[in-house]
């Protein structure tokens, strides 16, 4: 009756949601611009193909571009928006797809194929810990990893039913990116496989999110996919709004104590932590993922400085050559940015 009740409480906290409703100042305007219609549905998404480009839905477009020239939406209009300072030229960005976003007034700064489908990799573990740390309380059980769960890539070296602390699993998930512990507290809940890629699907409908698709906890399967300008949405949803996330990726070193006696050192995938090149910027919480199939891929949110809080910014690369241009590309597109425009 226990697991019953359990699982009944987390199919009513991730049962599929709309993620949009049209209000009804938007309703009018969409009514009227037939072009409008030709790029989002009559549900205010957008039409995959069309002028909607990177854009997530109806009300984007009112965010991004509509409180511009229509009146009726002026209350879309970001309470601050950092305007074009100077007309500096955008760096030469090696990679696939690209996009900045002022993570305060949501204003996308500057992007490239933004809406280009691509495999995401391990930035898929984002959501796999979102939906784990919005259903579990007790982070201190221990859970075991087992030989199914390993999957190549990344991992822990264990052997089969050694146990971790819940809480140590998910450090190993987002620090050192282990497959093997993503799989492993994607079954804690309790639930079947499945279930588990049906939670993290109805997490990312309900942040808006219909290009992004997921098939696995860990991203090892390229059929893992989203777009830059989702992932940025992702990324501020999760970053935002779930704090022991947000803080475990902010960890670069630890060590997490296994049933068997040993310690397993761990160190973050996210050089721009604690690599003295990028000791010019501040990151608050980032994620990286690589395929060979979709090279490497890395979201970070940071800032120019500890209490430049006004100029944090979200900034997605997909597709960098390698470990070291992914995390270059950020901080060429993040001064890019600080540079062309002004902050109040």
């Amino acid at each position: 009756m226990k697991y019953l009740a359990s699982t009944f409480a987390i199919l009513l906290m991730l049962a599929p949601s709309t993620a949009f409703a049209m209000p009804d100042r938007l309703q009018r305007v969409y009514d009227v611009r037939t072009d409008l219609q030709a790029a989002f549905d009559v549900n205010g998404d957008a039409i995959l193909g069309s002028a909607s480009g990177f854009l997530i839905n109806f009300e984007d477009w009112a965010r991004q571009y509509g409180w511009r020239s229509m009146p009726e939406l002026a209350s879309y209009a970001p309470a601050v928006e950092p305007p074009v300072r100077s007309n500096v030229d955008q760096p030469l960005i090696d990679a696939e797809a690209w996009i900045i976003v002022d993570k305060n007034s949501g204003k996308i700064l500057g992007a490239n194929k933004a809406d280009q489908e691509w495999p995401i990799a391990s930035i898929t573990k984002l959501v796999t810990t979102d939906v784990i740390t919005k259903q579990t309380n007790n982070f201190e059980k221990q859970w075991a990893v087992r030989d199914e769960d390993n999957v190549g890539g990344a991992r822990l070296w264990v052997e089969d039913g050694t146990s971790f602390k819940v809480s140590d699993l998910l450090s190993a998930t987002l620090v050192g990116s282990a497959n093997n512990a993503a799989n492993a507290i994607s079954r804690s809940l309790g639930v079947s496989g499945p279930s588990f890629i049906g939670y993290m699907n109805d997490r990312v409908r309900m942040m808006g999110l219909r290009r992004t698709i997921l098939v696995d906890p860990t991203g090892i399967e390229i059929e893992n996919v989203s777009t830059a300008r989702e992932v940025a949405e992702m990324a501020r949803h999760v970053f935002t709004g779930n704090e022991l996330v947000r803080e475990t990726t902010q960890t670069v070193r630890m060590s997490i104590a296994g049933s068997d006696g040993e310690d397993r050192q761990i160190t973050t995938t996210n050089w721009m932590l604690y690599k003295p090149q990028y000791d010019d910027v501040w990151v608050m919480a980032g994620k990286t993922g690589y395929l060979h199939e979709s090279r490497w891929n890395v979201v970070e949110m940071l800032r120019p400085s500890k209490d430049a809080e006004e100029k944090e910014l979200i900034v997605v690369v997909f597709g960098s050559d390698s470990r070291g241009e992914s995390f270059d590309n950020v901080k060429k597109l993040s001064y890019w940015a600080w540079n062309s425009h002004s902050w109040k």
